[in-house]
């Protein structure tokens, strides 16, 4: 009889197990959570290159003015620059006005430099998002005069507008697509490191002029420019360099790297940009050095994220 009781006992308990396991697994599975891996089976990895963004939370205004704050803004919405560079998450939207004015006064340089290049690669990245819709809808127009097509007059006017944006005198498109085209990130952030000391200068600081543009004002004389936001001043150093005659070798070599690999190699294009700086190859050999010490190739494959919930404009 004792036996009997411990049995009934030890069989309920089974089933009371069972009972918790099967809710448990009825559980997991409702709430979205991925299944256990069985043994064997391959385990996969959901690159969000802006499929997958992850949450986000707006940053305040109040934060974009100054470093620190600004810094664990960017912690707080689970932007890092190690997860974008390993591909396992998308660039957040956060497109700043400037750079915090306090950037200069942060304690540690690593600091400095990470919060440089957070603020700036969203903002590269746009102005090549602005750049790729053209030149997309650029070779789907190649295209359709490939085959023997006619052109409609929106299209027709739309190549010209193009031209004149681009300081194309023809309407030759192929030589319009030598123009039209992404700056790689990395090549514009060494660029934009070297010209203003990671964003420590007062002209980047104080006048958005992060890649040390001059201009000339209404009275003849030249002097650093003055932009309003940092996407302007990316959209004109990238403008610069896609249209002025300094730097056809620059766009001959990139189109090249389109034709023979189908991408660019940003240390190889950086050595046609020998007259960006009276320095000449050393400026090139210092261009190098920056984007192989700080890993900035990781950042040519980074992508916008795409969800526009998560889509943060903050203006400082």
């Amino acid at each position: 009889m004792h036996h009997k009781t411990r049995t009934s006992l030890c069989n309920g308990g089974l089933l009371a197990l069972l009972a918790v396991f099967v809710v448990g697994l009825f559980a997991l599975v409702w709430s979205g959570l991925p299944s256990p891996r069985l043994p064997g089976e391959p385990r996969t990895v959901a690159v969000a290159h802006g499929s997958l963004p992850p949450v986000t939370y707006t940053i305040r205004q109040s934060e974009t003015r100054n470093a620190a704050k600004l810094q664990a803004a960017f912690d707080r919405i689970g932007f890092d620059l190690d997860a974008v560079s390993q591909g396992y998450i998308s660039v957040p939207r956060v497109l700043l006005a400037s750079l915090p004015p306090d950037l200069d006064r942060l304690d540690a340089m690593d600091s400095r430099r990470v919060l440089f290049l957070r603020t700036l690669l969203p903002v590269v990245l746009h102005v090549n998002d602005q750049i790729g819709v053209d030149r997309q809808k650029l070779l789907v127009i190649r295209a359709r005069m490939t085959a023997g097509e006619t052109l409609s007059a929106d299209d027709v006017q739309w190549i010209l507008s193009l031209s004149d944006a681009y300081d194309q005198p023809d309407d030759d498109v192929d030589a319009l697509l030598k123009k039209v085209d992404v700056i790689p990130p990395s090549l514009a952030l060494a660029q934009a490191i070297e010209e203003s000391g990671w964003g420590t200068s007062r002209i980047a600081r104080e006048q958005n002029a992060i890649f040390g543009q001059f201009g000339q004002g209404a009275a003849g004389d030249w002097d650093y420019r003055n932009f309003a936001s940092l996407s302007e001043a990316v959209a004109a150093y990238a403008r610069n360099l896609n249209t002025h005659r300094a730097y056809r070798e620059f766009r001959q070599a990139r189109a090249r790297m389109r034709g023979a690999k189908g991408e660019i190699d940003s240390v190889e294009l950086a050595g046609t940009l020998h007259r960006y700086s009276e320095r000449g190859d050393d400026y090139v050999t210092t261009l190098r050095s920056i984007i192989r010490a700080n890993a900035l190739e990781a950042f040519d494959a980074a992508r916008l994220n795409l969800r526009s919930v998560a889509t943060i404009l903050a203006s400082n």
